[in-house]
């Protein structure tokens, strides 16, 4: 069912994990995202204007989102395939502007490697959590710097002893907001995730993204896998606009995107243990 809208709110496409792997075709992936999102989203929209959302969720190690600020208004690519990029009214945000007038928003993130070999990403603030924290000191890092955080399922990671450590801290934890997040390589088949059933439980709001690998980006790129949301929208503090939505109880959830096939799934772990 398409989400309805109020006089001043707008629809956000929000894809929350994200990876710039290749900065030197920046015009390339915002392409990609934009069709992307389109796709995904399709007939919801119900032709309405949206607002596509990247948060940037790199490591520490990998400031992409502050080699982006370096390039504002500055233009990349050629004819209808530039992309410019501008400030906007925060620090933890930027405007890509298509030439045709399309735009996309960049928001700032992290991904943070835990004690337990834990992922925790921090969203809409700069990075500055240290790896090897233990979970809850990492998610108390994130809240202390302004951050929402979140914890990405991954491949394995939530089962076992991990999967224990994170059901625990779902259950104990008394940090708010937290938030989970699921993305586009969680295979079709692989539908039991009981750390999700418990978070709905509980009304933990379960964030989307793409997490698209180096191995599948071209398939499984930005924006592809997301969270749809209606609410108040102010496109000069994009960052603080979506934190509200998230952390107000007003906001409208959706969804869209598609989980991966069996087939590329497994392509994906072959390639990533012998890349």
């Amino acid at each position: 069912m398409p989400l309805a809208a109020t006089s001043d709110s707008r629809l956000l496409a929000l894809d929350c994990h994200v990876h710039f792997h290749d900065l030197a075709d920046v015009p390339g992936l915002l392409e990609t995202a934009l069709l992307a999102f389109r796709k995904a989203i399709g007939a919801q929209a119900e032709d309405r204007p949206f607002s596509g959302i990247l948060v940037l969720t790199e490591p520490q190690s990998r400031p992409s989102f502050a080699a982006l600020q370096q390039r504002i208004s500055g233009r990349a690519g050629t004819g209808k395939g530039a992309w410019s990029l501008a400030a906007t009214g925060e620090e933890i945000s930027l405007r890509a502007t298509r030439q045709d007038g399309d735009t996309l928003f960049l928001l700032s993130g992290q991904q943070i490697v835990t004690r337990e070999n834990l992922e925790v990403l921090s969203l809409l603030a700069q990075p500055g959590v240290t790896d090897g924290l233990d979970l809850a000191e990492t998610v108390g890092e994130v809240l202390r710097l302004g951050g929402l955080p979140v914890l990405p399922w991954g491949v394995g990671k939530w089962l076992g002893r991990r999967g224990k450590i994170v059901s625990r801290f779902l259950a104990e934890s008394r940090k708010t907001p937290i938030f989970l997040g699921d993305n586009g390589g969680r295979p079709a088949f692989w539908t039991s995730v009981p750390q999700f059933r418990q978070a709905k439980s509980r009304g933990i709001t379960i964030l989307r993204g793409s997490d698209p690998l180096r191995c599948s980006r071209r398939r499984r790129g930005a924006g592809s896998y997301g969270t749809l949301l209606t609410c108040p929208w102010d496109a000069a503090r994009p960052g603080q606009s979506l934190r509200d939505a998230l952390t107000d109880g007003n906001a409208m959830f959706g969804e869209f995107g598609r989980l991966e096939k069996p087939w590329h799934f497994l392509k994906d772990q072959l390639a990533l243990r012998i890349s």
